[in-house]
């Protein structure tokens, strides 16, 4: 077949069109941004969905690729201090564009290609720089494109007083009255330091219908009403930033609503954060100048529907050397090698592990299921045994081993059916005759033959000859060398 030859400018167009801009955006940018564009681990990163400072003004998005960003940027509300690298001498001009050109169209984001010229051009008009560029530079040079203020109609009144509440608005007067023009709110401009009350109104915007989320923080006190209900409240006197910031949601319909903001400034420093999020708006949308703290990521640890996974980090409840399984089936289990016991066991989800795996946050992280039961505080066996670690099997499940003098007691563990932990104990090795306390924090009564409640909300099974016995409310498990013994605990 004869083929048909096309005219320069015209291969030159294909050529460029043949960059695949999502294929390159994954490799060069989603490691940060997310595959999906809101910024990854939870995002730690800025996000281009929906963001400005990737739409409008083309260049202001090539000098960013081109040279890096240096110091602090906002991003919906939120500050992001990370540094952003000159991508300019790694990445052609055409694959610039092109990657350029699909996040400019992708995730809501729409804006007008970028060509190769563009790019080209950009790169020769700023050769000599030879720093990376800061977001006031940008933004002095590209302004971010103009959108409805945040708070529409907004106006503020300032009352005087000393409360340590938020007091009853409608028995005050205000002491005066001033429009918002920029449509957020702010305490910086109040006519005192302390003392005083603020309360601001005006309308949101809801892009389409759905349940919003506001994020609230102030120093000292706040609430939000939409439609005079209330939302979500800082109670109280205290500082910002710290872990009183409180969420709230609403059902609300596409459109416009009325909104309410009450603050309460005692003594010392004074602070009002708000920003809201649901369908239609990419990440938090801010509602104050200052930014909201965002909330802590998580990163939920879980099992595969046929593996258990497991968390070796500090677990709350459980002595420094924890070891933590997720079983299939929502099942779970945290295991003391100081104390050679099972420590917790609980059902629902298994962990967060976003306190340990960002920066090394320190501290213990409490489990993230529910109906969580102790088994074990303190040392099950006697002081010369000796932990002496774990298998797993092919499912990993885990069988704990302690050394007693020549033998050994094997605990080991396995999810069972709905809401069940099914443990088998064996003797081995020449290991003398052994008892264990099964809960020594736990007031327990036998139901049926075979059957024991322990707490409120367990049951613990076991065969009818299994040698269990219960002294001053306490449940004791006998064990033999050479004969395994199965337990069964069920939530009731």
């Amino acid at each position: 077949m004869r083929q048909r030859l096309l005219p320069l400018s015209a291969a030159l167009i294909a050529a460029a069109a043949a960059q695949d801009g999502g294929q390159l955006y994954t490799s060069y940018c989603s490691a940060c941004h997310g595959p999906d564009g809101k910024g990854a681990t939870g995002g730690a990163f800025p996000p281009l969905a929906g963001s400005p400072w990737v739409q409008g003004d083309p260049e202001r998005a090539i000098k960013i690729v081109l040279h890096g960003l240096h110091g602090p940027i906002d991003v919906f509300g939120r500050t992001y201090n990370l540094e952003m690298p000159p991508q300019g001498a790694a990445i052609p001009d055409d694959q610039i564009a092109a990657i350029l050109t699909q996040v400019r169209a992708s995730w809501g984001n729409a804006s007008p290609a970028v060509t190769t010229e563009m790019v080209k051009a950009t790169r020769a008009a700023n050769a000599d720089r030879k720093t990376a560029w800061t977001a006031p530079e940008l933004l002095k040079l590209h302004p971010l494109p103009v959108s409805a203020p945040p708070i529409a109609k907004l106006t503020s009144r300032i009352y005087h007083g000393d409360w340590t509440t938020l007091p009853d608005f409608s028995k005050l007067e205000a002491r005066n009255i001033e429009e918002e023009n920029d449509g957020l709110i702010d305490v910086s401009h109040g006519d005192r330091e302390d003392l005083f009350a603020l309360v601001w109104e005006g309308e949101i915007q809801a892009p389409e219908s759905g349940t919003f989320t506001f994020r609230l923080d102030a120093d000292d006190g706040a609430r939000v009403l939409i439609h005079g209900k209330p939302v979500t409240e800082v109670s109280g006197i205290g500082p910002f930033g710290t872990n009183r910031a409180q969420n709230g949601s609403i059902d609300l319909s596409a459109g416009s609503h009325p909104i309410r903001i009450e603050y309460l400034e005692y003594m010392g420093q004074q602070d009002i954060a708000l920003a809201m999020k649901g369908p239609g708006i990419n990440g938090w949308r801010a509602l104050s100048q200052k930014p909201v703290q965002p909330e802590k990521p998580t990163i939920m640890v879980a099992p595969t529907a046929d593996r258990a996974v497991i968390y070796r980090n500090f677990i709350e409840g459980v002595s420094p050397r924890a070891i933590g399984f997720g079983f299939p089936g929502g099942v779970n289990l945290a295991y003391s090698a100081d104390h050679l016991a099972p420590a917790l066991i609980w059902t629902g989800e298994f962990i967060d592990g976003s306190r340990h795996w960002i920066e090394r946050g320190q501290g213990n992280q409490a489990p993230a299921g529910q109906r969580v039961v102790k088994l074990a505080s303190g040392r099950s066996l006697p002081p010369e045994a000796r932990f002496r670690g774990y298998k797993l099997d092919s499912a990993g499940n885990p069988t704990f081993s302690s050394q007693l003098g020549k033998g050994f007691l094997l605990d080991a563990w396995k999810p069972g059916s709905s809401a069940e932990l099914v443990r088998t104990l064996t003797l081995k090795d020449g290991a003398t005759a052994l008892e264990i306390p099964l809960a020594d924090s736990l007031p327990t009564r036998l139901l049926a033959p075979g059957v024991w409640q322990l707490g409120d909300t367990l049951e613990l099974r076991a065969e009818e000859n299994t040698a269990i016995e219960l002294r001053d409310g306490q449940a004791f498990l006998k064990l033999t060398n050479g004969q395994p013994v199965v337990l069964t605990y069920h939530w009731k």
